[in-house]
């Protein structure tokens, strides 16, 4: 066989994914790979290797569990205190809201006020949680613990040796075009995706808070005019604080998942994997002429940059305790304010 009919014979063999394809789980892959490729399955399937891929997979799900419970606490907890606010606001404007709508005034303080208060209560349980449950810490680590398991997962098995196996292909080969079928275009398709993801996302924030300055803007004009007809519609003045609600309501999300900055880290960490692929030709010649250097260099360099954007993501992470800070101060300013609100409206 030519070169090239080894390189696509075992392109072929190892397979190649789609763009929705990044979630790595390498204890199938050794049956998966058994007919087409027995030399590299007989080296999967061992116990050093076997091991690591099951350990991994453990930390992967534990990760993205951790991931799903401190973004939904912190979520929740973030809805609640927008709501908060605005049961707040709300109950300022209670007064003419009750003469446009034609009921008693003690009916919409009631309803505002108490929504206020158990919203504000779930808001507290959910930051609680956040905090003290140390959910944030436990994503962080359990992702820290399966990035650096799949790294050396993968160093493992570029680095093995075949051992007695026969096979009509170079095993190095065969080893190559697993890291690039199970590693490296999952990693390429993942940043791909995540930074779509985290631009569109960021979009929705300025969008929002585009609108909050709107509304502050309209409430003041709407106050300073519907006074002028009707003093109690000088409430209206209120709204602005719903704008601000609005405002940092967006603020923390952007805090919290890091939109902006996660989409921009992704975007030039996927541009980097892809400039990678121009090296793909050289490193199959290398591993057919029986060269581990030159495999093991590119392994080394995707991983590096892996690692660089880990670090990154886990710099970012580190701006989300302000973030809940902010909003566990921000419940604590407005519960105070709930029966005292009810009282000044009632009169």
């Amino acid at each position: 066989m030519t070169d090239q009919e080894m390189i696509d014979a075992a392109f072929q063999a190892i397979g190649t994914g789609s763009k929705e394809d990044y979630k790595i789980q390498p204890t199938v892959h050794a049956a998966e790979l058994a007919a087409k490729a027995p030399s590299l399955a007989a080296i999967l399937n061992r116990a050093q290797f076997s091991v690591l891929a099951e350990e991994y997979e453990r930390r992967d799900r534990e990760s993205i569990e951790a991931q799903k419970a401190f973004k939904s606490t912190a979520g929740q907890a973030n809805w609640a205190v927008f709501f908060t606010t605005l049961f707040s606001v709300l109950l300022l404007v209670a007064s003419p809201l009750a003469a446009v709508l034609k009921m008693h005034d003690k009916t919409l303080l009631v309803v505002f006020g108490v929504g206020g208060i158990i919203c504000g209560g779930v808001g507290a349980m959910w930051l609680y949680q956040v905090r003290e449950g140390k959910l944030l810490d436990a994503w962080m680590n359990a992702r820290a613990s399966a990035e650096l398991l799949r790294k050396q997962y993968f160093e493992a098995v570029t680095g093995a040796h075949a051992g007695a196996t026969v096979s009509h292909l170079p095993d190095l080969l065969l080893q190559f075009e697993y890291f690039r079928r199970y590693h490296f275009d999952p990693q390429v398709a993942y940043y791909d995706r995540r930074s779509a993801d985290h631009r569109r996302s960021a979009a929705r924030v300025l969008w929002a808070t585009g609108w909050s300055v709107a509304l502050a803007s309209i409430s003041l004009g709407l106050a300073g005019f519907l006074g002028g007809i009707d003093p109690r519609w000088s409430s209206a003045a209120a709204l602005g604080t719903v704008a601000t609600a609005i405002a940092a309501f967006a603020s923390t999300n952007e805090s919290v998942y890091q939109y902006r900055r996660n989409c921009e880290v992704y975007s030039k960490t996927g541009g980097a994997l892809r400039l990678l692929k121009s090296r793909f030709d050289d490193v199959r010649s290398s591993a057919i002429a029986g060269q581990p250097e030159a495999v093991h260099q590119f392994v080394d360099t995707v991983n590096e940059l892996l690692i660089a954007e880990h670090r990154q993501w886990l710099a970012l992470a580190q701006d989300v305790q302000p973030a809940l800070a902010r909003l566990d101060d921000t419940l604590s300013r407005l519960k105070p304010k709930l029966p005292g609100a009810v009282t000044a409206a009632g009169n």
